[in-house]
């Protein structure tokens, strides 16, 4: 099939794709994948996301972690029925006379309908059983309910367990309802002896696992943006989203997990923390910052002056003012810096002593020896301590746990036996690519290769990860599957989209016994000439050029047969 490409404008067609191979190619921008591949880049979706969504598509059970039986699938399943029909049933509810009330909160709140749509916003009415009677009018029983968090037991009867209150449903990344949070529209603290908590989000339930969501993330995925900024409230959220600010999420009611840390981490390269300006924000700042970190993500840190919010900092000063603040915001590693030095006078020596006391620990909580360095020369230039006595206090702190040597080189895709870099010549990577693609398609092919090219004799990095799949699935005695092979490719559009062209590429689907001998010859012969031209030693060279002779002698073999 052929059409217009859905990841660059184009007028005429150059996006392929072949029912056969189960692949996908865009000659004009290069875009290449599988199904799953194309999912994740037109959904927005993470590798797993998109599986799950392929199979929910096709009836498929894929269970989630904790899963164990097609049982407890099901039971997700229905609680995730009821969630949609109850979001349903709590936006009608807004738009009815009795949400009179929550739409004039939204509206003093300045939140425009348009938006109360887009995030599926409701009333969950002050009766106790609107929506218990609701489900079971369409055969949902009391269990079920109380399996799903929509209702709760209360001295033995069964009530709703939102009531009288503006209602967010929390989405997660499928378009999947898996719970809600309800807020109250007044300051009432108690009501008969309970306890009204200002936000009320659902309890565990199969669907919902506070500690691995996001509220907002189904909307913030969708960005162009390769960052996310981390509220803590939904209102904030919302407020921002609505005045154009759409890479936003919050957590759900409790402090960041590592498990959220996790799944910021797929949809960003750095995570930007926007908490309250108090001193509870700052601790929960702190926390993030270190959660983040173990993460193995990036952070940064902003600080909104005269508003102890996102929500009433764009009330006040206006979306442009936020986004100068998102811009301005400050990397972890300074923001902590900035806080500690807040707290002392470094211009005393005492001051500097403390200061520096409390600095070093945040050095040796870093895993990047580059900025280690970059921060120690910063400290060093700002209170006048020497960066030899900074460095000698880390050791002294760091008890022999950490060094600062300098990074390892990063790995690179072609090495010399030294291991410094080396350019792969466009011969080389063309002759493996075309080797590849046809030994896919052909078990003879392939034998030839099998006794005359390993897949480490490959100089490309995804070639010669390609051949290993390759070469794996002919001895396993079936026949290799590329959209399959694909799957172990998705790390990056990039990595995939050059896997991809292996084997979509028109110009190389013919070939006889005679070409795959000469692509063999080919890249064999231009590795053996690159190790020559990059040898010093002679007696090394001397040896490569025997290889290169019985290279040579091979071909004429297979010339003959």
């Amino acid at each position: 099939y052929m059409g217009l490409c859905p990841f660059h404008n184009e007028k005429t067609p150059s996006f392929h794709v072949s029912r056969e191979k189960q692949l996908y190619h865009c000659f004009g921008c290069g875009a290449s994948g599988n199904l799953i591949r194309y999912v994740m880049n037109t959904e927005n979706l993470d590798f797993v996301d998109a599986v799950k969504l392929l199979a929910d598509n096709a009836g498929i059970v894929i269970p989630d972690d904790g899963e164990i039986s097609t049982e407890s699938h099901n039971k997700k399943k229905k609680i995730l029925e009821m969630n949609k029909m109850s979001a349903r049933f709590y936006h009608n509810c807004l738009k009815s006379k009795d949400g009179t009330t929550a739409r004039e909160y939204f509206s003093n709140r300045k939140i425009q309908w348009k938006t109360v749509i887009t995030y599926g916003l409701g009333y969950a009415p002050a009766n106790k059983t609107s929506l218990l009677n609701f489900l079971k009018d369409n055969d949902y029983t009391e269990n079920e309910l109380l399996e799903a968090g929509l209702a709760v037991n209360r001295d033995g009867k069964i009530i709703d367990k939102f009531r009288n209150r503006v209602m967010f449903p929390i989405i997660n990344v499928r378009g999947e309802i898996i719970g809600f949070g309800g807020r109250i529209m007044g300051n009432e603290k108690e009501i008969n002896g309970y306890k009204i908590p200002k936000y009320l989000n659902s309890s565990e339930t199969a669907a919902f696992d506070k500690g691995k969501n996001l509220f907002s993330l189904n909307l913030a995925k969708n960005s162009a943006e390769q960052s996310l900024i981390l509220c803590e409230g939904y209102m904030d959220v919302i407020a921002t989203y609505q005045a154009g600010v759409k890479n936003i999420v919050a957590t759900l009611g409790t402090a960041i997990t590592i498990n959220q840390a996790k799944l910021m981490r797929r949809y960003a390269n750095e995570i930007i923390i926007c908490y309250d300006s108090d001193e509870a924000g700052i601790k929960a700042a702190l926390r993030a910052i270190d959660v983040i970190n173990e993460a193995g993500g990036k952070s940064r840190v902003i600080r909104l002056k005269g508003a102890k919010d996102p929500d009433e900092y764009i009330n006040k000063y206006g979306i442009e003012k936020f986004r100068e603040a998102v811009k301005k915001s400050l990397p972890s590693t300074e923001y902590r810096l900035s806080l500690i030095k807040s707290k002392y006078d470094t211009t005393t020596p005492d001051g500097k002593i403390k200061f520096l006391d409390e600095a070093v620990g945040v050095f040796l909580s870093i895993k990047d020896s580059i900025e280690v360095e970059a921060y120690i020369n910063k400290v060093s230039d700002e209170t006048g301590i020497s960066k030899n006595a900074i460095y000698a206090k880390c050791r002294e702190k760091g008890s022999g746990r950490k060094t600062y040597a300098k990074p390892k080189q990063s790995r690179v895709t072609a090495e010399r036996p030294d291991g410094t870099k080396q350019v792969v010549p466009p011969s080389i990577i063309e002759a493996e690519k075309r080797l590849l693609s046809l030994i896919v398609g052909s078990k003879k092919y392939y034998a030839i290769c099998k006794e005359n090219i390993s897949p480490n004799e490959f100089m490309s990095d995804i070639h010669k990860r390609l051949a290993e799949k390759i070469y794996t699935a002919y001895e396993s005695g079936t026949a290799p599957e590329e959209a399959m092979i694909l799957n172990n490719f998705s790390a990056s559009d990039k990595e995939m989209n050059e896997a991809s062209s292996v084997f979509y590429n028109m110009e190389v689907y013919n070939g006889d016994t005679a070409v795959i001998y000469d692509l063999i010859y080919t890249i064999k012969e231009k590795k053996i000439q690159m190790q020559i031209d990059n040898e010093t030693n002679i007696s090394a060279i001397g040896e490569l050029i025997k290889q290169k002779q019985d290279l040579i002698n091979k071909k004429k073999q297979w010339e003959e047969t």
